[in-house]
């Protein structure tokens, strides 16, 4: 009898992602999934899926129930992209039995790492996929082997269209010029300055910089005439970093110009927070960087980093001997 009260309830509260004869969505702000619903095997699943546009978040709702003759352990809940990408809720989940003959209901939030190499560079989750799939790990209960139940939503095709069409921008995203040979003039700027622990260290990757204990990694894009950055900044060396926000910025001809105007601010992530410009051994800072700036061909223009003068170390001395060059990466 239960199981005839879920198929019925199922399929009334999916009707709408099944019905190929959809109309268009009454909410323009949201994007839906239709997914199947899984009547064999041990668990049952029934899955709505919705894209929330703005806040670029997915909002599943899904309905288990346990056919099996013993109790079902449900140990983690997933959503995967077809490129690889795994996400686990961004809501609270706990793992949970379902008593066998039982059902229940569930509603989760995601934030998928819908292109890694975007969120990589610029910190940004990217734009929703046209489908996902559902990976729902079980056990029976007193059983060693575990099972996955995969459950597959997709968006409609002209809806996924429209939604690429209204809500999606051209990204651009820079990383540093690492073929240049900034390590080995820092290195020896670093053995000049008798501040810096011996031998020196300093290595430059796509995104991040290290030096002698000092780690930064870099986020930054430029979108819709703005360029946005972040940089997180930890401290593991034994000497101290002070911070000049003003003298921090990014240019895309070497120097500002006329109207560019730039927004810094810091954020002391742990740490002390008398004086969150000085970086003390175990502080963890953001610097966050906003400059609105029209370039002329942002996938094509090399950028500036600007940071010889935005950190100092004691006696007045920048840690840096050179700003850096960035490199754009179109999304």
């Amino acid at each position: 009898m239960k199981l005839s009260l879920l198929i019925i309830f199922t399929a009334t509260l999916f009707y709408s992602c099944t019905n190929n004869n959809k109309k268009p969505l009454s909410n323009a702000n949201e994007l839906a999934y239709n997914a199947d619903i899984i009547n064999t095997g041990a668990l049952n699943l029934g899955a709505a899926l919705t894209g929330v546009i703005k806040q670029g978040e997915l909002n599943a709702q899904l309905k288990f129930s346990n056919t099996e003759s013993k109790d079902l352990e449900i140990q983690e809940i997933a959503i995967n992209t077809i490129d690889g990408s795994h996400s686990l809720p961004t809501s609270a989940f706990t793992p949970f039995l379902l008593k066998r003959g039982n059902d229940t209901s569930l509603t989760l939030k995601f934030n998928p790492y819908n292109n890694y190499k975007l969120y990589q560079i610029t910190g940004k989750h990217g734009s929703f996929k046209p489908a996902y799939n559902f990976s729902i790990t079980y056990k029976a209960t007193g059983s060693d082997s575990t099972s996955i139940l995969s459950l597959k939503a997709t968006a409609e095709k002209n809806e996924y269209l429209a939604y690429l069409k209204k809500y999606i921008t051209p990204v651009i995203g820079y990383s540093f010029n690492t073929t240049n040979g900034f390590n080995e003039r820092q290195k020896k700027y670093l053995e000049t300055l008798k501040q810096i622990p011996h031998p020196p260290f300093a290595f430059l990757s796509d995104q991040e910089i290290a030096v002698s204990g000092f780690n930064f990694r870099l986020k930054n894009y430029y979108q819709q005439d703005t360029l946005h950055a972040e940089l997180f900044i930890v401290n593991h060396s034994d000497f101290l970093v002070k911070i000049i926000p003003d003298a921090f910025n990014i240019t895309a001809s070497g120097k500002s110009l006329p109207g560019d105007v730039k927004t810094v601010s810091l954020e002391k992530v742990s740490g002390t927070q008398q004086n969150i410009s000085m970086i003390e051994k175990g502080d963890r800072v953001l610097i966050h960087f906003k400059k609105h700036i029209k370039l002329n061909a942002p996938g094509k223009e090399h950028l500036q980093l600007h940071i010889t003068k935005a950190f100092m170390i004691k006696g007045d001395k920048a840690l840096f001997t050179e700003d850096l060059e960035l490199l754009p990466a179109s999304f």
